[in-house]
């Protein structure tokens, strides 16, 4: 929210400093020269951006002006200035072109139509086919070569030589192509924006991680593929104790894949089905974190929720893994969604959700939040903080919800311990994990209960030190 407010205002600021500029401009040169002068000059000015966004964003970061400042100025370092460049061309274009008073009235139409239909092509190519395809970097080097082209073009043009000139666009767009994508960090492997996400895989020693935006999500050691790496995801197999005779189980979220492909290796007659937004991080999955594809774990491209309403299948385990750290989908958060989670179980299943956040203090209140609508459908919720530690630091939280009669402490433990001797759990550590279990009160007053109607996950987010 942050962020698409920041992008619309910088814009929206630019373009409207850019159209007086123009306007200004073209009154007292109302020359060809100048009017080309400002297309290249949009077009060098944005051609740049990929080249300085990252120390200009890091310095940003680094600061830390808050969620709403960073987004602010960062929009603003970056696309102030060529935003307000190309807005100059509108007005400049339509005094070069209007013959007389009586004609600018159409001529100011027909360039401005254009303009609109401009942006419409933009905006569907950009998010129905560029980004997949070329990635943001090279995009944004065409869009700047592209303009600095057009107006030596348009020079050219002037001076009859209009062959050469489209050669010489069409060779420095190659050029922009085949230049545009950076080298690769130290370590990384793979990289790839999606419509989602901006997806890297990258390796530390004998650990392979996957990246999704600015944060890690999973992570596989390629010598030892069942070791454990990021604790959290040991702690997934806790509703195991809550369902022990399980068959099917539901992964909303994927990431690298190491929960579920341990969940096929260690429950050898569970089907296990995960349901995915991004074909991308599911292909990236395959590729490089060796996801099993197979008859018991069945990958699905879909929304989470739409799964769960279209879904005729009872699973005896959902496991909810879809929140990012600083991306919250709202959707996937609320009172209406957990109900239909709810629905989809089987009547002695559990649903497990992981959220980031803290059990008290500043960071806590979008984990109370989910807490508390957990609470609202779930008659027992079961809290276990990832490795323990003070309630008010910041680190996976796992809830576990079940429509079953609360069991206490005590007998929470014993089920961990009858599953770590039987084999029936094959976590190491499984019984520490369960000791985790947070039976403090919660408290919940000052938190809204998420609804369709009202789910503020973006200002309940916790702060990223």
């Amino acid at each position: 929210m942050y962020v698409w407010g920041s992008l619309i205002g910088v814009f929206l600021a630019a373009l409207s400093l850019g159209y007086f500029l123009g306007g200004r401009i073209s009154t007292r040169w109302p020359h060809r020269g100048p009017f080309l002068a400002l297309v290249f000059a949009a077009g060098a000015a944005t051609f740049p951006i990929p080249h300085f966004a990252g120390a200009v964003l890091g310095q940003i970061a680094a600061h830390d002006y808050g969620p709403r400042g960073n987004p602010l100025l960062g929009s603003a370092a970056l696309f102030f200035i060529p935003a307000a460049l190309m807005a100059t061309v509108s007005p400049y274009a339509v005094r070069l072109k209007a013959q007389s008073v009586e004609g600018v009235g159409n001529v100011a139409g027909m360039l401005y139509a254009l303009s609109t239909l401009g942006s419409i092509a933009g905006t569907l190519l950009a998010a129905f086919v560029l980004i997949s395809v070329f990635g943001v970097r090279t995009i944004v080097q065409i869009l700047g070569m592209t303009e600095m082209g057009l107006a030596v073009l348009g020079v050219i043009w002037a001076r009859g030589g209009l062959a050469a000139g489209g050669a010489a666009v069409v060779a420095a767009g190659l050029l922009t192509v085949a230049g545009g994508v950076p080298p690769s960090a130290s370590g990384t492997v793979f990289t790839q924006d999606t419509v989602y996400h901006r997806i890297t895989v990258s390796d530390e020693g004998a650990i392979r991680y996957l990246k999704l935006d600015n944060y890690w999500q999973s992570a596989r050691d390629r010598d030892a593929p069942l070791r454990t790496v990021f604790p959290y995801t040991d702690y997934l197999h806790l509703p195991v104790l809550f369902a022990p005779r399980f068959h099917r189980v539901l992964f909303v979220g994927m990431g690298g894949g190491t929960a579920p492909s341990r969940f096929h290796r260690d429950y050898p007659t569970a089907m296990i089905e995960v349901v995915e937004l991004d074909p991308a991080v599911v292909a990236t999955s395959r590729r490089f974190f060796a996801v099993p594809d197979d008859e018991r774990l069945r990958v699905h491209v879909m929304d989470g929720r739409l799964w769960l309403r279209r879904a005729t299948e009872r699973y005896d385990i959902i496991i909810l893994d879809a929140y990012l750290i600083d991306t919250i989908p709202f959707h996937l958060a609320t009172r209406e969604f957990y109900q239909e989670a709810a629905a989809r179980l089987t009547p002695h299943g559990a649903v497990a959700s992981n959220v980031i956040g803290a059990v008290r203090g500043p960071d806590s209140r979008l984990f109370r939040a989910i807490y508390k609508t957990f609470r609202s459908v779930f008659p027992s919720v079961y809290v276990f903080p990832v490795g323990g530690g003070a309630p008010e630091s910041l680190r996976n939280i796992i809830l576990v919800g079940t429509a079953a009669p609360p069991l206490n402490r005590r007998e929470v433990l014993a089920e961990a311990e009858t599953a770590a001797r039987t084999g029936r759990i094959r976590i190491e550590g499984i019984v520490q994990d369960a000791a985790d279990l947070l039976d403090a009160p919660i408290d919940t007053g000052d938190v809204p209960l998420l609804t369709d109607d009202y789910a503020p996950t973006d200002t309940l987010i916790p702060s990223i030190r």
